[in-house]
């Protein structure tokens, strides 16, 4: 069986070396590092990642479940998530969560089964259970997108409050008065955090809530067409709606598309999320933008010094919660613009 030291000495260079390049975790001149790596293929060198794991009682490997892997957001936080492991010479198992609880509880058994050094979870806030078992253990956990209220643990979210506050002030002082709201979970955080917003803006504005324009759903697409469907054709509509993520907001704009309806003429749109198509639909999308790939980069950081500074989950927790922003474009001008 080949070993490090065959590679090292087929590289003319030290084993050391031969670990740093392997583990990425110190830095070698591109020249050596080709060296390493031509050695490494020449002699069909495999990386006993077993063996290694159990020197070191590190898999250099991180769990992340999220929510949906079809949403454009956990794509980008996915990536983000992968970019910065690799940057520090870990590697990840992505797992999807789909939202389902069970599937979570699935998925965390999964990883801890397999001696991951850590987990990135997008919480359904179901398996809290299982969740705590895990913060007892040494396997390091952070909470990302959402939080699990009441649970003693790292977390990186954004201010899903203030988020929606200010999308549905900016359509309040537009002029609008009957604003809507299709949302996701309101079980979760996200949710209940993106309705609290959207209530107090309401409030302040004088404006009494009207329960046929607060629709609940899922985070997912469908939710989003089934809903707008609802508020757009039976009875009393809108003249805006806030839509409480990018795949709400897509099944929305469908709705309104496919009914005939103009944005902003016939029904104002800001959403939460600000994807790269926004600015180029007809007419460009007032939304609400936070720093996804930010999310998953600051996750990972504060995972890894977790894992590496070998302290108990509970010392100096860190809750990290990122600002959203604005940003107006056409499709919510203001009323008094319209005609």
């Amino acid at each position: 069986m080949v070993t490090q030291r065959d590679v090292a000495k087929k590289a003319r260079v030290s084993s050391a070396t031969v670990s740093a390049v392997i583990n990425k975790n110190k830095f070698v001149s591109p020249k050596l590092k080709e060296r390493v790596l031509n050695a490494i293929e020449e002699l069909n060198y495999e990386v006993d990642s077993i063996a290694r794991s159990l020197r070191s009682k590190k898999t250099h490997t991180i769990g992340v479940i999220v929510g949906n892997v079809l949403s454009n957001f956990y794509s980008i936080l996915a990536k983000s998530i992968e970019d910065t492991a690799k940057r520090y010479g870990y590697n990840i198992i992505l797992c999807n969560g789909d939202d389902d609880p069970i599937e979570e509880l699935k998925y965390l058994k999964i990883l801890k089964s397999n001696q991951v050094d850590g987990i990135i979870l997008t919480p359904t806030q179901k398996v809290v259970s299982y969740i705590k078992y895990i913060l007892k253990t040494e396997t390091k956990l952070v909470l990302v997108d959402r939080l699990i209220e009441g649970l003693k643990c790292d977390s990186v979210t954004v201010d899903n409050f203030k988020g929606a506050y200010n999308a549905v002030k900016h359509l309040i002082m537009n002029g609008y008065k009957k604003i809507a709201i299709i949302n996701g979970y309101a079980d979760r955080t996200t949710g209940r955090q993106r309705l609290d917003g959207y209530l107090k803006a309401l409030e302040e504005a004088g404006l009494k809530a009207n329960n046929n324009f607060i629709k609940i759903g899922t985070f997912k697409m469908d939710s989003g067409i089934k809903l707008a469907r609802e508020l757009l054709e039976y009875g009393d509509s809108p003249d805006a709606v806030f839509t409480a993520n990018l795949d709400i907001t897509m099944g929305a704009i469908k709705v309104i598309k496919k009914l005939g309806l103009r944005m902003p003429e016939d029904i104002a749109v800001v959403g939460f999320d600000d994807p790269e198509w926004t600015d180029i639909v007809e007419p460009p999308l007032t939304c609400i933008s936070q720093p996804t790939y930010r999310l998953g980069k600051l996750a990972t950081e504060l995972l890894i010094g977790r894992i590496n500074e070998k302290v108990k989950q509970i010392s100096n927790l860190q809750n990290i919660v990122l600002k959203t922003k604005l940003r107006v474009r056409k499709s919510s001008l203001p009323k008094k613009d319209l005609h």
